[in-house]
């Protein structure tokens, strides 16, 4: 996680009209619904988003490659390095962990879980001390290597692909905070899909575009020169609940439940100490950060979980 920027104005540039654009990759077509038009929404730090025309779906048009991706995702760029010995990442990441299990366990309490993204391990730590058999698969050779030698855990480094697991693995699969990252969600869920066994679990947790602060603050984006919600090169997606599950469904999962969470304050709006670090950012925290404390009881979360069933 990254600590909360500040509002400059040159960091985000908003389009003069939703023109049609072209995306690369995996984005050639809509990731949830296959539409293949798009209509930009604005650039942030070198990266452009787009907005589906058909079902809403947030996307980074021009993504890094696949070695760009890989240096993002290691110690040598700062990536979960705190987790190897800063005790104040650490704990925070197990409470994030411990808030993740207390979910699962309200819709299922044993089993063979598969954790996807797992980083150093952590969730799949607290799960392995109440009974699950846990696996975990991490992108990140580094943070893979903290989970195998530091925690002793079962975890293999790479992405989910067709020879990774079996058909009918596991019971459970969880992909916290992972699914924005990944270039092709579509190709993981099919995946997943797969890999469960019949009537398997699939938990999904990402940032939720619609909730209250993210709507609310990308209509004033252009304004103020800032949308805080994105986070590209790291998030390449930007879900709502409506286009999650639209996602999940396509790949053949039935949506049981929605949680709505927010994203830690601290992490969205920093430390109190840095809350009037500038006049800008003391207006937009007095304005934005009340809209995500109260966003998750009006079932409006800046975080959403997707609770699913194979299909």
């Amino acid at each position: 996680m990254s600590t909360a920027p500040l509002i400059e104005a040159e960091t985000l540039a908003m389009p003069a009209k939703a023109d049609p654009v072209a995306t690369t990759g995996a984005n050639s077509a809509c990731n949830a619904c296959a539409n293949p038009g798009f209509a930009a929404l604005l650039s942030k730090d070198g990266y452009d988003l787009v907005r589906c025309t058909r079902c809403g779906l947030i996307s980074v048009a021009n993504p890094p490659d696949d070695e760009q991706r890989a240096k993002l995702y290691s110690f040598d760029t700062g990536y979960h390095a705190s987790l190897v010995d800063d005790a104040a990442s650490v704990a925070f990441h197990e409470r994030e962990a411990a808030l993740n299990l207390r979910v699962l366990r309200r819709f299922s309490s044993s089993g063979r879980l598969l954790d996807i993204g797992c980083s150093t391990g952590l969730f799949l730590r607290a799960a392995r001390a109440t009974g699950w058999v846990g696996q975990g698969l991490e992108y990140s050779a580094d943070s893979s290597r903290i989970a195998r030698e530091q925690h002793q855990l079962e975890v293999r480094t790479g992405e989910l692909r067709g020879d990774t697991y079996q058909a009918g693995s596991f019971d459970v699969v969880t992909l916290w905070d992972v699914i924005e990252h990944v270039p092709d969600p579509h190709a993981t869920l099919v995946q997943v899909h797969r890999i469960l066994a019949d009537d398997g679990q699939l938990v999904l947790k990402t940032p939720n575009a619609d909730g209250l602060y993210p709507r609310v603050s990308l209509r004033l984006a252009g304004r103020l020169g800032f949308w805080g919600h994105a986070e590209p090169p790291g998030h390449l997606f930007q879900f709502s609940v409506a286009t999650l599950s639209r996602l999940a469904e396509r790949a053949g999962f039935r949506v049981v439940d929605v949680v709505h969470q927010r994203i830690p304050i601290g992490y969205s709006f920093g430390t109190p100490r840095g809350w009037f670090r500038s006049v800008k950012w003391a207006a937009y925290c007095a304005l934005f950060m009340p809209m995500a404390w109260i966003g998750p009881w009006l079932g409006q979360g800046d975080d959403q979980v997707l609770v699913l069933k194979k299909a």
